[in-house]
């Protein structure tokens, strides 16, 4: 592999696989603080209108120079588009960029350099483990933001329209979001059915978030519960439980729980990534990112979205028909958007939408707990 005369001979392994990846690495860090830097300073709150570099500078008080060099990287990536020297929003960037846009894309950037800042402490973190964090503060702090904006892109309308598409959605009366953070499925299932009640639980942290959702989205007949949903009761005599991509999603004890806070004929729609029997990882890069960090007083699994007491795929299917019958489950393509490489990302998510039976078939909870798997 090493020749003689390292100074005379090049190495006999090509550079090649090695620069490109490391160009990309280079170029994408750089582009995407560019990026960054321009939401920040508000670049497409200004450009509606062909605008030169240097009148856009006056307006944002920057460097006229370096102005032009960021317009013209942006522009060159197709966020904004070009005309000589002069500069306006491409329709993506009105759409994603401009902070009153309603798709307003700035919280994701900053859950994104959030994770850069939790990656740039790798090194210390395989010697001395995970760094222990509050789990209502690791999800009410950016990361409820950075998922509302998120499924405002699609994944908000497509799950709600699936959900409005079921004969029990229009019959409803009450609904429980279970774990509900930002609540924006509560506020657009309650416009879908102008007769439903909702209530959105979680924790006491997290729900002063989900009040300010609903005053900008207005949303009405909806009332906020905080609590914790292992420890403290969660209601019941409802149509509909609605429980989207929660860390306890897949924990047995709280089936019985779900199912005991329905009416009978009610539904539960859990949407959740699941890991079938000795299934390995999906994405390792995802699953070293989770393992970063650590929930305080919760037990993490190997792999991106498990936990200690999670049930597999299967076991858990099997643990809902003891108490439900399964009306339908709907695959990842149907509901997900574009994945971000990130927390968050739905990697194969299912919605399964089961029915409570008539009559409660009882399982004891120590055969609950052998179920798992």
């Amino acid at each position: 592999m090493f020749n003689d005369d390292v100074l005379l001979n090049k190495p006999i392994v090509e550079t090649d696989p090695l620069y490109q990846f490391l160009n990309t690495c280079s170029r994408s860090f750089k582009q995407f603080k560019i990026l960054d830097t321009a939401i920040k300073r508000g670049f497409f709150n200004h450009l509606d209108e062909w605008k030169s570099a240097v009148d856009l500078a006056k307006e944002l008080g920057t460097n006229p120079d370096l102005t032009d060099c960021i317009c013209m990287s942006l522009a060159e990536i197709g966020f904004i588009e070009q005309s000589g020297e002069v500069f306006k929003n491409s329709e993506l960037s009105t759409c994603y960029f401009k902070s009153e846009s309603p798709y307003f894309q700035g919280e994701v950037l900053f859950n994104i350099k959030n994770g850069f800042s939790l990656w740039e402490r790798l090194d210390e973190v395989i010697e001395n483990g995970p760094i222990k964090v509050s789990e209502a503060d690791y999800f009410k702090d950016n990361l409820i933001h950075s998922l509302a904006s998120e499924i405002m892109c699609g994944e908000l309308q497509k799950t709600t329209s699936l959900i409005a598409s079921l004969p029990e959605f229009s019959r409803a009366e009450k609904l429980l979001d279970l774990g509900g953070g930002h609540g924006l499925y509560s506020v657009a299932l309650s416009r879908l059915n102008q007769n439903l009640e909702i209530d959105i639980y979680d924790f006491a942290d997290v729900i002063e978030a989900t009040q300010k959702y609903l005053e900008k989205y207005d949303g009405h007949r909806i009332d906020l519960k905080p609590g914790n949903l292992f420890m403290d009761a969660i209601g019941n005599d409802y149509d509909l439980v609605l429980f989207s991509y929660n860390p306890g999603g897949k924990n047995p004890e709280l089936v019985p729980k779900i199912f005991s806070a329905l009416k009978e004929g009610g539904l539960f729609i859990s949407k959740h990534i699941f890991y079938g029997k000795d299934e390995g990882s999906r994405d390792p890069l995802l699953d070293l990112e989770y393992n970063l960090s650590d929930f305080e007083g919760v037990k993490k699994g190997r792999k991106i979205y498990s936990f200690a007491r999670d049930l597999t795929f299967e076991a858990y299917l099997s643990l809902l028909e003891q108490y439900f019958t399964i009306a339908q489950i709907v695959e990842t393509e149907d509901f997900a958007t574009e994945p971000l490489s990130k927390f968050g990302d739905a990697l194969e998510a299912k919605m399964i939408i089961a029915k409570k039976k008539a009559k409660k078939q009882y399982v004891e909870r120590d055969e609950v707990e052998a179920i798992g798997g």
